[in-house]
């Protein structure tokens, strides 16, 4: 494999040109790294980081080249370096210009800080911080920043849905609760929103097309109305069912009271005895 496709394909983004790939010494503490040189195409030059519109040159800020830190290659720290200049956008104003590669304002590849936040939800953050020889507070913008942008990664999760779960989740004091759709096909949890009840649910159906809404055939919940309500409103050729779930947990309870009710029974029949 080229070098220049070896680092598109590690960038995830084809429209570069690979200047150079070298091997740099750190001299504060010996350590080896690689770094890669790359220039965007000219159609990609030049476009604002919000509205990615085609925008008017604005010089360059105090760095005319930047690097961004990504995924190690093997056990050396590797780094991506392009120029970074200013564009003008008539809407948004003076910006650095538009990285394919990464956020606006981060040192860092979509690549890394999609692999920093998926260790973080499954591990300490101190832990996370050393195995990618981070700063702690690092690993906390890295999340943030892939939170806030993850319809950047799954544009659309709500194709294809046939069969989905609704569910209320109750979580720390003070009866908070999240609400969570899944697509039961998949195992994926497509959506999820503070609170629960009419206005919340109603939220999530909205953000379906006519075509998605009409392509759902089961949702699985508990007995709430106020879910029947919204998948009636908005699903009218769904089958609304029951998870097994709350049927047995409904079953179990009606039995717990009737057992209660025939132990009752039977000290009330020994003491007139």
């Amino acid at each position: 494999m080229k070098i220049e496709r070896f680092i598109k394909v590690i960038l995830g983004y084809e429209k570069i040109k690979v200047h150079d790939f070298r091997i740099e010494t750190d001299a504060y503490n010996d350590e080896t790294f690689f770094v890669t040189t790359v220039g965007l195409y000219k159609k990609e030059q030049y476009r604002c980081p919000v509205c990615h519109e085609k925008c008017g040159k604005y010089g360059y800020g105090n760095n005319r080249v930047k690097r961004w830190r990504s995924l190690d290659l093997g056990k050396h720290r590797f780094y991506v370096e392009c120029e970074a200049p200013r564009c003008i956008c008539p809407e948004h104003g003076v910006k650095t210009v538009n990285i394919p590669w990464a956020f606006p304002d981060s040192d860092y590849t979509y690549a890394f800080e999609m692999q920093v936040a998926y260790c973080a939800a499954m591990q300490a953050t101190n832990f996370v911080a050393r195995r990618y020889r981070i700063k702690w507070g690092t690993v906390g913008n890295c999340v943030k920043r892939v939170q806030k942008n993850v319809p950047f990664f799954q544009p659309n999760n709500y194709k294809n849905m046939r069969k989905i779960a609704i569910d209320e989740v109750k979580y720390k004091k003070g009866h908070k609760y999240i609400t969570t759709v899944q697509n039961l096909e998949t195992g994926e949890i497509v959506w999820a929103h503070d609170g629960f009840g009419d206005d919340v649910l109603k939220v999530f159906f909205e953000l379906l097309s006519g075509e998605e809404r009409s392509c759902i055939e089961y949702v699985v919940a508990d007995g709430a109305q106020w879910i029947t309500r919204q998948v009636e409103k908005y699903c009218k050729n769904a089958t609304r069912c029951v998870d097994p779930f709350h049927v047995v947990s409904w079953g179990n309870d009606a039995l717990d009271n009737v057992r209660k009710r025939m132990s009752a029974d039977a000290k009330k029949n020994v003491l007139r005895c």
